[in-house]
């Protein structure tokens, strides 16, 4: 296995004579200029034919250091050449820290991360990869906000021939939230009064102009995104195949809300959306006692993926 570090600059030279030549040959850079920071790795000594896409959730962490991602997801595709590209601002030089509220978050991630921003990044990222190289499928696989993505990206391209949304919640933001803070066992005043104030918090940046906000390690502009964002809507928009993936046990976001958004789907006629439940998983693909179910995850991905040929 072989990763190369994708360094995008605008204006650079584009030459492809092989996929291996990716690493030091793709030229690419945001419409501001600033820099994309990607990985490519090969997990074959022979020329990939597929591309896996991986996309991290919301967390303020290089992907390069998710072993989750890296270690486990990537071997749904183990012959694939597997892409992940770092959020806005952010590169390897950040450590790994799971706190919620880490003080180190670059300001330039907090400012302008979105998920719009990242759908943006990688429909650049993949289409370079993808007029320039030689792959003929590209499968995308995101968790949490990055299952977001993943259903933004399918619905804005024709390049992508299907794609994987893991533990991405229901159709509105906020009745994950909401689902979040009553199954954080908080009294039920506690939930109603706190509910109340979220509720207007969202009212406050769905019609404010953008200010300067730093919640939970998000500014304003992945906020709104968020809130605004209807994945009803979005999904609808994806012909191509794509496979839901979402654990009952799932305190981040709601398997109700997930379990509405697939019979909405289905009332509109949607029949290249599969949905799979797995009652005993939370939203880090464990189980209640502690054990990981992301092993049989994968292994029913691999099967779904293999039904498409």
């Amino acid at each position: 296995m072989q990763t190369y570090l994708l360094k995008f600059f605008l204006g650079c030279s584009l030459l492809f004579s092989s996929q291996s030549a990716f690493a030091s040959s793709l030229a690419l850079a945001r419409e501001d200029g600033s820099e994309i920071t990607a990985y490519l790795t090969s997990q074959s000594p022979e020329d990939a034919t597929d591309l896996l896409v991986l996309m991290q959730g919301s967390d303020c962490n290089s992907v390069a250091h998710n072993t989750l991602i890296n270690e486990q997801f990537s071997q749904v595709l183990p012959k694939a050449d597997v892409l992940t590209v770092e959020k806005y601002g952010i590169t390897s030089a950040l450590s790994w820290d799971r706190t919620n509220e880490r003080t180190d978050c670059p300001i330039t991630y907090i400012e302008n991360d979105s998920p719009e921003q990242r759908a943006s990044d990688y429909l650049r990222v993949i289409g370079q990869l993808k007029e320039h190289g030689t792959y003929e499928r590209v499968i995308l696989l995101g968790g949490s906000e990055g299952a977001v993505v993943a259903n933004m990206v399918a619905a804005k391209t024709d390049f992508v021939t299907a794609s994987v949304a893991l533990n991405g919640g229901g159709r509105k933001f906020l009745d994950d939230i909401l689902h979040d803070m009553k199954s954080s066992g908080m009294p039920e005043e506690a939930y109603k009064e706190a509910s109340e104030g979220i509720k207007g918090f969202a009212q406050q940046v769905a019609t404010s102009e953008p200010f300067e906000l730093n919640m939970s390690g998000h500014g304003y502009k992945w906020w709104n995104a968020m809130l605004m964002s209807d994945q009803v809507e979005i999904l609808a928009q994806v012909e191509t195949p794509v496979l839901i993936v979402q654990g009952g046990m799932d305190q981040s976001v709601s398997p109700q809300a997930v379990e509405e958004q697939i019979a909405k789907l289905k009332g509109l006629g949607k029949t290249n959306i599969m949905y799979r439940s797995y009652p005993q998983m939370n939203h880090s693909f464990e189980t209640p006692n502690g054990d990981s179910m992301a092993r049989e995850v994968i292994f029913d991905i691999q099967k779904w993926l293999a039904q498409l040929k």
